[in-house]
């Protein structure tokens, strides 16, 4: 009985499925008659039209729609767009002369519709002759309706869905979807050439500027700054980096102008559409050019502009300002855009970032309870640093500015910075004694220092992590630049898409409305205009006209209340904090195939470069005082680049024989390291350890830069300080031990690098630390090291003796070997640029 009851019952549904299933047809079929007898209508009024007189047809394609027949009499619907004096003209010029016949002799019995264009068919009762009157005159100078209606969406940020919504408002006749795509294409087509032409007259006056003030090459060509930023078609939210599509732009720095705009698709409406019904796709445009990941949208655009500057513009972008939440640098420094020139480009940090971060840290700060050495901070401490956090900022600007102004080479103006900013919060915290003269004149009436409350509950350790940070881009702060013009070009392209709400991803609109943003930007304005003689060849209407007029006079009364705005007041406006993108890794498949230089080739340009590199005495000298600062010195970036440090000498002594070399390679060359929260707590906290520590010695820590070894000249070192003519500093700050002291991190073997033999804790003389303390105390002909590992609760020091032996028999031959026989290969003739696989390096013979 139950299978006859489900057999039954799914009959039933059966059943019910194939009434529908008829009802439907019936249904479709009802339409399919209804058309017919529409469409034989139609053709029974065009045999009349054609059967009486011959008809002014215009070029536009026909798309013929029809509201009501009342007998002879057509019914015409709705509203339209006309052009009001060619309506009148061409009233005026109806003239029957046989019969005097004129327009309050004429019946409307047709209309044709070509979107927002139509063509209104009279019949004269008097004669019977048939008169055509259109909305707009087919030879006009001026844009057709259509492709202004189409333009006009696009340039405010709207879409065909949007376009329907409105008209049906106004009760007026909408173009069909196909129809919006076509002149959409065309529209497109006019703003991509738009686009390109603004981008080549932004560069003419980048180069100008540029050659004005020397700014050339020994070639001749301009070396200009530029700024560099992406944005994708949807918001992430911190979390959805999925984004369709996604746009870079590179600005020039003097002009604030486009000189290159980029974008990526990651979806074709069409093929997907074909793929999900698994067909073959037509033919078509497909825009789908991308099929990584989002997050690495921006720096394949950029770097692509970078390769193309020369070609493109002729000019050389040498300097890049951009914030800090990409990997745009590593992109650029593997794909080398410029070696053909030996110009590396420099990243500028943008200022704006480097402060909101600023105060973002003082903000967290000030909400803990506990300050990071877990001491209760009092309310009134966490109150006033909330409240002091815009002067934190203040000073820093205030020392920007000075320093920036003052008759210095560049690196000893970022000295004195960084000076400044270490010492901004004991000013605004009424510590006043390092305070240079032009920044305050000393303590205040009745000003409390606070600076020792601050520093007993370990509260000023956290603000001088976060100061550390500031200090650590004093080279980037000193040039007083932000990316601001490249944020500006992506709020008008949020506009253009629709404030990033609606997707514009599908069919290659989010490319067209980016081009047209370019055009906004570099243009301004008066880009309608230049739109307009694109496409016709003379100028606007005089609507068209006043509204840029209206415009432009808007933006200079701005500019001048910005001129006469009291600069003293500001106000306070919430930072929202943007997380970044997250780093696509992996370098760019160039995929050049070429061959390897020959033996000959490669012996006489080794000899070359092994002589461009060894140094005399003296220069060796100099180099080591010029690059104090390390990181934050350009010079310490250049001479370190193609030597191998002491910080991968433990890691390449331990590599086994039958190892291959290529991964340590394209670590040691390629793996351009942006840094992650480890390096950034120990930049917060190595001033901080190093001012602890100096405290229980008597000579001066003193700066250290970049040693060279005296024989070896590939091989170089960069200890953390020098201590008077026979010590070096090393300091350690690991951020997995902060909530121990040190002692406790040992005995809980939360560091596998220390141990303890019960009365004294040292380094194991396997680590790579040990390594590199010993590499740096050879190639600086230095006696000792002092090895700090410090944590927020305290600090411990191991004294290091030098150990020739060890250099001399786990260390020398074994960086040499791998230099000469490793790494100088791939540096001299690289395969990595080429796409091919880095040469295993093993060495030729046993050590």
């Amino acid at each position: 009985m139950s299978n006859w009851r489900f057999g039954n019952k799914k009959r039933a549904k059966l059943f019910i499925r194939r009434k529908k299933l008829k009802h439907n047809l019936a249904n479709l079929q009802k339409k399919n008659k209804e058309i017919q007898e529409l469409e034989n209508d139609d053709s029974n009024n065009v045999s009349e039209i054609s059967n009486n007189q011959s008809i002014y047809t215009s070029n536009h394609s026909n798309e013929t729609y029809y509201d009501e027949h009342d007998d002879n009499r057509f019914i015409c619907g709705g509203r339209r767009i006309v052009n009001i004096n060619h309506l009148f003209d061409s009233i005026q010029k109806i003239n029957h002369p046989l019969f005097g016949c004129s327009f309050k002799d004429l019946t409307l019995i047709n209309e044709k519709k070509n979107g927002f264009y139509s063509e209104f068919i009279f019949k004269c009762t008097m004669c019977n002759k048939l008169e055509v009157i259109t909305t707009e005159c087919n030879k006009s100078s001026s844009v057709c309706i259509n492709t202004a209606v189409v333009t006009a969406v696009v340039n405010t940020g709207q879409g065909f869905s949007q376009l329907d919504t409105f008209t049906a408002v106004l009760n007026m006749p909408n173009m069909s979807n196909p129809s919006y795509q076509k002149y959409h294409n065309d529209v497109k087509k006019h703003t991509e050439d738009l686009a390109f032409d603004a981008m080549i007259d932004a560069s003419k006056e980048e180069a100008a500027l540029a050659i004005m003030e020397n700014n050339v090459n020994e070639k001749g060509i301009p070396l200009i700054t530029v700024i560099a930023d992406g944005a994708w078609s949807k918001r992430s939210y911190k979390s959805g980096y999925n984004a369709l599509s996604g746009v870079a732009s590179i600005i020039g720095y003097r002009t604030k102008k486009v000189l290159f705009m980029g974008v990526r698709n990651k979806h074709c409406s069409v093929c997907q559409k074909n793929e999900n019904s698994e067909k073959e796709s037509p033919s078509h445009q497909c825009f789908k050019n991308w099929n990584r990941t989002s997050t690495a949208m921006e720096s394949d655009i950029i770097v692509e502009g970078f390769c193309q500057s020369v070609t493109m513009h002729n000019l050389i972008y040498d300097k890049l300002i951009g914030d800090g939440d990409s990997s745009v640098m590593k992109k650029l420094t593997l794909s080398k855009p410029y070696a053909d020139y030996d110009i590396d480009v420099k990243k500028i940090e943008c200022m704006n970032h480097i402060l909101r971060n600023y105060c973002n840290r003082i903000v967290d700060i000030s909400a803990r309870r506990k300050s990071s050495s877990g001491t209760v901070v009092p309310g009134f401490l966490r109150k006033t640093l909330k409240d002091r956090r815009l002067k934190l900022r203040c000073a820093v600007t205030k020392a920007i500015l000075h320093r920036k102004e003052m008759p210095l080479l560049h690196n000893e103006k970022a000295i004195l910075l960084k000076k400044d900013i270490l010492n901004s919060p004991y000013h605004v915290f009424g510590s006043h004694y390092e305070c240079s003269s032009y920044f305050c004149t000393g303590p205040k009436d009745n000003e409390i220092d606070l600076v020792p409350q601050m520093e007993s509950c370990g509260l000023w350790a956290d603000i001088s992590g976060a100061k550390n940070i500031v200090a650590h881009h004093a080279q980037s702060l000193i040039y007083n630049v932000n990316n601001n013009a490249v944020e500006g070009f992506n709020s008008v392209v949020a506009k253009f898409v629709g404030g990033k709400r609606v997707n514009f991803s599908l069919r290659g609109s989010y490319s067209a409305r980016c081009n047209a943003a370019v055009s906004s930007f570099n243009f301004g304005p008066k880009y309608l205009n230049s739109f307009h003689k694109k496409v016709t060849n003379v100028s606007p209407g005089i609507y068209t006209k006043k509204f840029i007029s209206k415009i432009d006079k808007n933006q200079h009364s701005r500019v001048g209340r910005r001129l006469n705005f009291d600069k003293s007041r500001k106000f306070e406006k919430k930072q929202k904090c943007i997380a970044g993108p997250d780093e696509d890794y992996g370098a760019v498949d160039i995929g050049i195939g070429i061959i390897d230089m020959s033996p000959e080739e490669y012996d006489a340009k080794k000899i070359a470069f092994l002589k461009k590199i060894d140094l005399s005495i003296d220069e060796i000298i100099k180099i080591e005082r010029n690059t104090v600062g390390q990181q934050d010195n350009d010079d310490w970036k250049k001479f370190r680049k193609q030597r191998l440090t002491a910080s991968n000498f433990g890691k390449v002594c331990k590599l086994r024989p039958t190892t291959s070399r290529a991964n340590t390679i394209k670590y040691i060359l390629y793996d351009i390291f942006q840094g992650s929260s480890s390096t950034r707590y120990g930049i917060e906290n190595e001033s901080i350890a190093r001012n602890a520590f100096q405290k229980t010695i008597t000579e001066k820590i003193e700066p250290a830069g970049l040693f060279i070894h005296k024989n070896k000249p590939y091989l170089a070192a960069s200890p953390d300080g020098l201590i008077g003519e026979d010590c070096i500093l090393e300091i350690k700050c690991p951020p997995s031990i902060k909530e121990y002291t040190p002692e406790e991190a040992v005995h809980n073997k939360k560091i596998k690098y220390m141990i303890s033999d019960g009365e004294k804790i040292t380094l194991k003389k396997t680590d790579n630390y040990y390594y590199q303390v010993q590499a740096q105390l050879n190639i600086t002909e230095r006696n000792y090291c002092y090895f700090v590992v410090w944590t927020p609760k305290g600090f411990i020091v191991d004294k290091i003796s030098k150990d020739v032996e060890f250099w001399t028999s786990k260390i020398e031959p074994f960086v040499t070997t791998f230099y000469m026989e490793s790494l100088l290969p791939e540096i001299i003739d690289p395969r990595f640029d080429r796409g091919l696989p880095i040469r295993s390096g093993k060495p030729t013979k046993k050590l």
